[in-house]
């Protein structure tokens, strides 16, 4: 038998850098994979991140939106039953003290008038429109309703006392130390009261400006939306009570 004797020659050192580049070249593609792989999740998982946030989004806003329609719910039963006797319209206030039977100093005319309009402060509701109020009220002892009144009649009537804390003598001649404890806390309230109501209703009419004798006046007069006053006081004046008579009432 024949014996061929192969000869073999040691591998050289840049074959075998060679071979290691070729291994080398054969992994990347399994590392691009993995890092695609990578990738993709990361993608995955920030667009259900960000579709859970849309949607958490989306659920708060329409919750917002329906307790702001159940406030508004709320809000106008707490202002029945006088609601559906309001009505608006486009006014210029004026504000003008002259000729005016509301101000100035006392005289007959001025209390009358004052006297004329807080006439219906307080008024008669049924048990139905009471049932809508967050607090109870005194009844009558017939059971035919309670007394109630309308905000705006009290404002009114913290307007006339501070008209008459200017003239106390006219008013209140025989005030004691203790009657004029009582009066400042009377008008320390009234113009709280006043305070909070102006802020509740928030009026955003503008006003503007012109110059009197070289310094900037914001103008008294500006033109309103404001409720009808005719309307809304003959309803009240339909539901005034006589508060002369407790007689009437249920203790």
């Amino acid at each position: 038998m024949d014996t061929t004797k192969h000869d073999y020659s040691p591998v050289a050192s840049s074959d075998i850098e060679e071979s290691r580049t070729s291994h080398e070249q054969l992994r990347v593609p399994h590392t691009q994979k993995g890092r695609s792989i990578y990738w993709h999740y990361t993608v995955y998982s920030l667009l259900l991140l960000s579709n859970i946030v849309l949607f958490g989004l989306w659920w708060r806003a329409t919750l917002l939106s329906k307790v702001a329609i159940v406030s508004q719910t709320e809000l106008t039963h707490l202002t029945a039953p006088a609601k559906h006797v309001i009505s608006y319209e486009h006014r210029r206030l004026k504000r003008d003290i002259e000729n005016n039977v509301f101000t100035g100093d006392p005289r007959p005319e001025f209390d009358a008038a004052w006297k004329h309009l807080l006439e219906p402060m307080t008024i008669k509701i049924t048990p139905e429109e009471l049932s809508h109020l967050p607090d109870p009220s005194i009844a009558f002892k017939n059971e035919t309703g309670y007394i109630a009144e309308l905000a705006v009649y009290h404002e009114l009537h913290c307007i006339k006392r501070i008209r008459r804390h200017f003239h106390l003598d006219r008013y209140y001649p025989n005030m004691t130390e203790d009657d004029r404890i009582r009066e400042e806390a009377h008008i320390d309230h009234c113009l709280e009261y006043w305070r909070e109501a102006a802020m509740c209703r928030g009026d955003t009419t503008l006003a503007t400006f012109r110059w009197v004798d070289g310094l900037p006046y914001s103008r008294v007069y500006s033109d309103h939306e404001c409720v009808n006053w005719e309307a809304l006081d003959q309803w009240a004046r339909s539901r005034m009570v006589d508060m002369r008579d407790y007689g009437m009432l249920a203790q």
